[in-house]
């Protein structure tokens, strides 16, 4: 690992900062909110699942080319691998649209679930593919599957769908399986949960690309108890911490730093900071903990930042409001990296 990063996202400079030594965290930090890292947990999966890897690689190489995703998904190996039997179903390819009102979206290709006997098992499945923010020297984006009317659904009142779109990552991007089919990931997850064996859902393939990166959010949503994240190429730095203490940290950081009067008025009361924090419409406050060197720096400074390379993988408890787990991501490497992260169900 290098002896010191430089962080820049979406064409903000926020200096460099040197890793801190990382041994996994410990487990009792999941009740709490806080995530949970697992360094080097997937390496040897990745190791084998190379080739799959270097195809979603290309197939991400065309859509930056600008061809369209639907009939790439219709050509092998994919049209293959969709007419394959899982749980004697495969998956029709029904073509693709885009949402005019979504600027992030490039193409969602819809399918249909049909079983050996042509009937319809489960329909309007989809994977939508989209970049990660309107900054044009950010090339990343993602390819998420769903079902439904995308932000309006609840996805929680229909698991069926949801383990169909689930299948349905499987066969496009068959190195899904890293997480679907780790003994020690489900293992760790039904300690955590104190429940059967976890399901993994909503499931998005990342690629962060240079000045790309996620800025502060959470994945709470009903059903789910969490997000777990496998980083397969490159390398990425995270701030993550529960929603309680990232409020505690801004406070404390206005009390030390100069800020904004808008942000201080904020501060004065943690019932207005959390619900400018959980509008995500405050510019100020968006600039403050997303685009403010001494920010990031102070956060890092707490111990709130983790490295993950290719084989690492991080744990992010979403029990409820008040321990949500609050994360930010940087992209570390000169090129383009691949990632899992599936919610957990």
């Amino acid at each position: 690992m290098p002896n010191y990063f430089s962080l820049t996202r979406r064409g903000f400079d926020l200096g460099t900062i040197e890793p801190k030594d990382q041994q996994s965290d410990s487990l009792e930090r999941w009740q709490t909110g806080k995530p949970i890292f697992l360094p080097k947990l997937v390496r040897s999966e990745v190791d084998a699942h190379q080739h799959q890897i270097a195809q979603t690689e290309a197939l991400v190489e065309s859509v930056w080319n600008e061809e369209r995703l639907d009939e790439t998904l219709a050509q092998p190996p994919y049209s293959e691998r969709l007419l394959q039997s899982l749980d004697n179903l495969s998956f029709d390819n029904l073509g693709s649209g885009f949402n005019e009102g979504d600027d992030q979206e490039i193409e969602t290709v819809f399918f249909d679930a049909v079983d050996a006997n042509e009937q319809t098992i489960a329909e309007d499945l989809w994977l939508k593919c989209s970049w990660l923010s309107f900054f044009d020297e950010d090339a990343s984006l993602r390819f998420r599957f769903s079902f439904g009317v995308d932000l309006e659904q609840d996805v929680a009142l229909d698991p069926l769908r949801q383990h169909h779109a689930s299948q349905l990552c499987d066969l496009v991007f068959p190195e899904s399986s890293i997480i679907g089919n780790h003994a020690k990931i489900k293992a760790t997850l039904q300690t955590l949960m104190n429940k059967p064996a976890p399901q993994f859902v909503e499931r998005i393939i990342y690629f962060n690309a240079p000045q790309g990166g996620a800025y502060f959010h959470h994945d709470l949503e009903r059903g789910h108890a969490g997000v777990v994240y496998a980083q397969l190429s490159g390398a990425t730095l995270w701030l993550a911490l529960p929603r309680h203490e990232l409020i505690s940290a801004i406070i404390a950081y206005s009390q030390t730093h100069r800020v904004t009067k808008s942000v201080a008025q904020l501060c004065e009361s943690q019932d207005k900071l959390a619900t400018a924090l959980e509008s995500f419409a405050h510019d100020e406050l968006i600039h403050l903990i997303n685009e403010t060197p001494t920010f990031i720096h102070f956060l890092h400074e707490q111990g709130h930042s983790r490295v993950l390379e290719s084989g690492d993988v991080i744990l992010l408890p979403q029990n409820d409001w008040e321990n949500a787990c609050w994360h930010s991501v940087f992209c570390l490497s000169e090129h383009v990296g691949q990632a899992l992260s599936f919610a957990v169900r």
